[in-house]
């Protein structure tokens, strides 16, 4: 069976983005109406090929602006693909948590890694602000599963905001940057993904920071809390 989930047994499974309910019940319905003979493994393996593609037509921008387009569909197929693989085991009550947990969250480093390298050699964008990005991404996700190992607490959103939301974001920017791509600031030529890299770093950044400090602060007390009662 290649049934799965993407949150271990006994997680509690947290998603407060802004359009969490919508988009679970178009999962749900979307789970509903899909063909026996697709699985959640092979919407998994669509997704992170919609991440290749999304690097490769980022890397072909600059020779023709119909790349950016082909890029915002890839959003849409990884959406697909990576949100709707564990609905569909959940919907069929064939779930696997530990494997698509595991395989879920492997397969989302390397997606986002062949989009930030696709992005870096562009020509869109100054070399340092995606290398942020994917850094800050990469500590994130280590962030959540730090929280799901020691807490249970298996939180796919921060700042109500999750991946859903930010490939919206940047399907819209897709569409700017086919008439604007670059900014002249002082003299000094920025282009536009630039300042997104930069926005997106610094919300990662607080982000990370603002569960850190809030998971460490509740493990701190209930460990400590413990030691109380030995005392006693």
């Amino acid at each position: 069976m290649n049934e799965k989930n993407n949150s271990r047994p006994g997680d509690e499974h947290v998603q407060t983005s802004v359009l969490a309910r919508i988009e679970k019940k178009s999962l749900i319905w979307l789970a509903n109406r899909m063909p026996g003979w697709v699985t959640p493994d092979m919407l998994t393996y669509l997704g992170l090929l919609a991440m290749a593609w999304i690097g490769l037509c980022y890397y072909l921008a600059k020779r023709h602006w119909i790349f950016l387009i082909l890029a915002s569909v890839g959003f849409a197929v990884n959406w697909f693909g990576d949100s709707l693989d564990g609905t569909l085991a959940r919907v069929r009550k064939k779930e696997r948590p530990f494997y698509g947990f595991y395989l879920d969250h492997l397969v989302d480093a390397f997606g986002i890694t062949l989009v930030i390298l696709g992005i870096s050699y562009s020509r869109l964008v100054h070399h340092p602000f995606p290398l942020l990005v994917l850094a800050f991404f990469l500590i994130a996700s280590i962030n959540t599963y730090l929280a799901t190992h020691a807490m249970n607490i298996f939180k796919i959103s921060y700042l109500s905001l999750s991946t859903t939301e930010a490939r919206i974001v940047l399907s819209i920017f897709n569409i700017i940057l086919i008439f604007y791509q670059e900014i002249n600031l002082f003299g000094v030529r920025i282009f536009l993904f630039d300042i997104i890299a930069v926005i997106m770093s610094l919300f990662l950044l607080i982000a990370i920071l603002r569960s850190a400090i809030k998971n460490l602060t509740f493990l701190n007390r209930k460990e400590r809390a413990k030691w109380e009662e030995q005392e006693k």
